[in-house]
């Protein structure tokens, strides 16, 4: 079964390739993590569209998975907290409130 993320990020695909346009900004942060590869991440870059870029980025999320598509999700979190918030709604941010919860009580 795929995370709450994941099923999120999946759930949004067509809006969030409509819609974000901080695309290289979470691109460099999903590199800088190691969760796309230096090829990908140039062909993310050599688009002319943010949709375009948003496509290329979900070939990458999609071929890694779960871990791909959580860090992905809290970038969009961090660098489009609108849009972030206009799709999540209160269930999301129930969410990970609960989880930010969870991961203090766990330290």
């Amino acid at each position: 079964m795929s995370s709450f993320e994941a099923q999120f990020v999946d759930g949004h695909f067509a809006v969030l390739v409509q819609r974000v346009t901080s695309v290289m900004a979470i691109a460099d942060e999903l590199k800088n993590k190691k969760m796309i590869h230096n090829e990908k991440y140039s062909e993310i870059g050599k688009e002319q569209t943010d949709q375009g870029k948003m496509r290329k980025l979900f070939e990458a999320l999609n071929a890694g998975g779960d871990r791909v598509k959580n860090d992905f999700y809290y970038a969009l979190r961090n660098h489009e907290p609108y849009l972030f918030r206009e799709l999540a709604g209160g269930e999301a941010m129930d969410y990970i409130d609960g989880h930010q919860n969870n991961q203090l009580q766990l330290n």
